[in-house]
C-alpha cells in the first residue's frame, strides 16, 4: 500500500517540476495587459449599470407619481408598470456584473506586486478575467433574453387576466419586453474580447505599435505656393 502511494506522489511531484513557468518580465507584460483592459471594461459597465438604474429608478416613481392624474380605472396600468421597472432595477442590482469589482480586485493586486510578477499572481488575474468574461458572457445570452421576454409577459397577463385590460397589457408587455432587451443588447463585453484576445497572444502587443505622426506646412514663397505633407512611422 505504501509503494503505490509513494509512486503516485513521486509522479505528481514530477508533473508539478515541469510546469514552465514564464519569466517575470512576460508575466508582468501579462498582468499589465489585463489590467488595463478590465479597467476601461470595468468604467463601462459601472456607466451602463448606472444609466440603466437610473432609468429603471425614473420610470418607477414616474408612474407612481403620475397615479393621482388618471381615472381609477386606469391606475392599475400604473401600478403593474412601476412594478414592472421596478423588477428591472431589482435584476439589475441583484446580477451586476464581475468585472466591476474584478478590476479592483486586479488593481490591489497589481499594486502589491510593482516589480515581479510571479505565476501565482498571473493565475489569479487571468481567473479573475475568465470570470469577468464569463459573467458578461451570462448577461448576453439566451437565457437572459428568454428571462427577460418571460417577466414582460407576465407582467401583461397580470393586467390582462387580473383586471381584463388586455390592451394595456399588451402594451405594457412589449414596452417592457424591448427596454429590457435594449438593456440587454448595450451591456459591455470587453472582458470577453478581451480574453479571446489575451489567448490569441495580443498580450505581446499591448503596449501597441506607435501612431503614424503626420504635420502640413504650407509655404509662401514671392513666385510659388507649396505645401508639404510630413508623415513619420
Amino acid at each position: 500500500m505504501r509503494l503505490p502511494l509513494l509512486l503516485l506522489l513521486l509522479v505528481s511531484g514530477l508533473a508539478r517540476a515541469e510546469q514552465t513557468c514564464a519569466t517575470p518580465t512576460e508575466n508582468h507584460q501579462r498582468l499589465a495587459f489585463i489590467q488595463s483592459h478590465l479597467s476601461e471594461d470595468a468604467h463601462r459597465a459601472r456607466i451602463w449599470m448606472g444609466a440603466w438604474g437610473a432609468g429603471y429608478g425614473v420610470l418607477t416613481l414616474g408612474q407612481l407619481a403620475a397615479v393621482p392624474a388618471v381615472p381609477s380605472g386606469e391606475q392599475v396600468d400604473l401600478y403593474v408598470g412601476a412594478l414592472s421597472s421596478a423588477g428591472g432595477l431589482a435584476a439589475l442590482l441583484a446580477l451586476p456584473l464581475d468585472v466591476m469589482t474584478d478590476s479592483l480586485t486586479l488593481d490591489t493586486l497589481a499594486r502589491e506586486h510593482p516589480s515581479e510578477v510571479d505565476c501565482d499572481v498571473l493565475a489569479e488575474a487571468e481567473r479573475l478575467l475568465v470570470r469577468s468574461a464569463e459573467s458578461e458572457a451570462l448577461g448576453r445570452s439566451w437565457l437572459m433574453h428568454g428571462a427577460n421576454v418571460l417577466y414582460g409577459l407576465l407582467s401583461g397577463l397580470v393586467l390582462g387576466l387580473a383586471f381584463d385590460r388586455w390592451v394595456s397589457g399588451a402594451v405594457t408587455a412589449v414596452t417592457g419586453i424591448l427596454i429590457g432587451e435594449a438593456m440587454i443588447l448595450t451591456q459591455p463585453f470587453g472582458a470577453e474580447e478581451t480574453l479571446r484576445r489575451y489567448r490569441e497572444g495580443a498580450w505581446r502587443a499591448s503596449r501597441g505599435a506607435p501612431s503614424p505622426a503626420w504635420n502640413l506646412q504650407v509655404a509662401v514663397a514671392p513666385s510659388r505656393i507649396g505645401v508639404q505633407l510630413h508623415v513619420s512611422f
